[in-house]
Parts: structure tokens; sequence; C-alpha cells
């Protein structure tokens, strides 16, 4: 029952014990009604409940077993989730990017946990040493953040394929009245050596149990993330805007990490700071070459494709370089920034991103 009354809770914020006992037959969950219960129930699990069944089921609570079961052999591995945007989720009077990615990052981890039947603190190689689902690559296109406003409700549901043991990667839609999200999210199972962030290197867990489906062609996703960290592109076409992949230096900075709020709970530098940090640097020449000094203010993220290579330690220090910079047109801008370590010059990310102006 406490299994159920979760999963349910998940799916409908504010139930409790009393609804799982109640029949599909009238309508329940005090404002939801059997027909939205019913949708909510396909969604979360990724299936499709026959009339048959539902006909037949006497309570949420039976509902809620069958889903379970059929979801076990579901090849995507469904995740999702609904939020009531408040001010934790807001910055900038908008909603918080930083935010959003650490929900869809902790989405995908849970999913990827699920199908491989272990919490993501016990997955380890097979010598035992743990292993960290590290994000390579992060893309998403969104309704301009600061059109999402507090008290809107956010829906986000995911799923997850794999490609080999090498790759694993899900796909996040997010809807919020109007307004649209959609994401694709990209881990490899990294291991951190002599307890230093700077030398990560890939692995593969020692794994009894691995549901999440297999793709049989190399993904985009994966071979474009290939060539990019080869350099052997040098542009890529990432949503619908087409990108210059470039050192030249428009601008550049030095940055100095914060370990209260950039580094996350395994002490590596958080994946979610890294577009956050480079976005000072294309601040600071919007504000200062151009003497653009509102442009946080009235531009906002429209599309972001991360492309993550190295980490760090906390105590390192990060410098920014803003590669290219294009007006697209009179409502967006266009940026192409990266990160190294200032000590040894190490690729650590390129990001590319389209920012919107305020309409």
């Amino acid at each position: 029952m406490n299994s159920s009354l979760k999963t349910l809770a998940e799916i409908l914020p504010g139930v409790n014990e009393g609804d799982l006992l109640l029949s599909l037959k009238e309508p329940v969950m005090h404002v939801f009604d059997a027909i939205i219960v019913r949708e909510r129930l396909e969604q979360w699990f990724g299936i499709d409940i026959p009339d048959s069944r539902w006909n037949n089921f006497t309570t949420l609570a039976e509902a809620i077993e069958y889903c379970r079961e059929q979801s076990v052999t579901s090849d995507s591995n469904p995740c999702m989730r609904i939020h009531k945007i408040g001010l934790p989720q807001m910055a900038n009077r908008a909603l918080s990017e930083n935010w959003l990615l650490k929900e869809i990052g902790d989405m995908h981890w849970e999913m990827l946990s699920r199908g491989l039947g272990q919490p993501s603190s016990e997955i380890a190689d097979t010598s035992g040493n743990r292993l960290y689902a590290a994000f390579v690559r992060i893309k998403y296109s969104l309704s301009a953040l600061n059109h999402f406003t507090e008290n809107e409700t956010l829906g986000l549901a995911g799923t997850m394929t794999r490609f080999k043991e090498c790759a694993y990667m899900s796909r996040i839609a997010g809807t919020c009245g109007d307004k649209r999200i959609s994401a694709s999210l990209m881990t490899s199972f990294l291991a951190r050596r002599d307890n230093n962030n700077a030398r990560i290197e890939r692995s593969m867990p020692a794994l009894a149990t691995n549901r999440i489906a297999k793709v049989a062609q190399v993904p985009e996703m994966f071979s474009e993330y290939r060539e990019i960290k080869k350099g052997l592109a040098n542009e890529i076409i990432s949503g619908d805007y087409k990108f210059k992949i470039t050192d030249e230096t428009l601008e550049q900075m030095e940055h100095s990490i914060n370990p209260h709020f950039e580094i996350n709970g395994a002490g590596l530098l958080y994946f979610a700071s890294y577009p956050i940090i480079a976005d000072r640097c294309a601040t600071k020449f919007f504000r200062g070459t151009l003497g653009m000094h509102d442009f946080d203010k009235i531009y906002h993220t429209i599309h972001r494709d991360i492309f993550y290579f190295a980490n760090c330690n906390a105590d390192d220090e990060i410098v920014i370089s803003l590669n290219a910079a294009e007006q697209l047109n009179e409502h967006e801008v266009q940026l192409t920034m990266s990160m190294h370590r200032k000590y040894d010059g190490q690729l650590m990310a390129r990001i590319l991103t389209v920012k919107q102006k305020k309409s």
C-alpha cells in the first residue's frame, strides 16, 4: 500500500492513503475524476490501459498495481513530474534555468536507476569502484524563460533508451499552458581516480539487470558529440540554428568556483552550473563592449546545447571564453562559449546558446 501511495502522490499531489480504496466508478481525488486519473497513470507508466481492464478495476490501488506490472516490461521506462511554479523555481523574474536543469537531470537519473535496478549511489564497476552517471551532452529548446510565470503548473514527462553500454539517453517534454520544453540528455558512466576530479575516466557498470531499451543505430546525439570532442566539426546544426565551432575569442574572463552552490553532492562541478557560469562572460561582453547594461533583464534562453568534456576540483579556476556572437534578427542573439581549466588549459565544455529578447 505504501508504494502505491507514493506513486499516486507523485502523479496527483495531495492524495492520502484512503484515496487508494476509492471506487473508480465515482469521482475521485477531490478535483480529479476517473478520466484524468487514467490519463495520468498512462502517461506516468508509459502504457495504454485497455477499456476492458480499466472497467474491471474496483479501486485505484488495483489500477496502480496493474500499471506497475505492465511497466516492468516497458521499453520507455517513463518518468513524470508535475510542479506548481513558485519562487524556488524562478530566478531573474523568469523560470530558473538552473532549477530546470537540475530537475530534468534528476528525472534522467531516476529513469537510469530504475532501469538498472540500483540506486545511483550503488552503481559500481567490476572492481567495486563507484561510478558516476555524468552528463556528456544536454540539448533543450523551450519557450522563453520569462514567459513562465509564478503559480502556473508545469508538467514534465520523460523516457530513456541506451546505445550499447556507453551512452544513456533520455527525452523529456514539458508543457505549461501554451508553453513548451523539449530536452535531450545523454550520460556516460565515469570513475574518479585518486579522488581527483581532473582524473575522470570512462567505465562501465557491472550490472545484473538492465531494462533500458537498446537502440540499434548510432544516435545522432552521440555521433555529434564524438565529432565535436575530437575537433572534427567546425559547425553544427542544433535545433533550428547553425553554430560555428571556433576558438576565436570575443571576450574572456576567469571564474572562481563557489563550492556551496556550484559543486554537487559527489564533489564535482555541477552540470547545471556550466551554462550559468558561461553566461557571465556573455553578460560581460554585452554590458561592457556593447554597452547593453540591461542584457540579462531583456534576453532569456530559448535554446542550449551543452557539450561536457571534463570536470575540475573546487579550488580550480575556470577560464570562460565567448567565441562567437551573432544577432540573428531583432529578437534573437546566438552565442558560442567555451570553458577551460586554467591550470592546464583542458577544454571542459562548449556551450551553444540562443537568447530571445523580452516581448
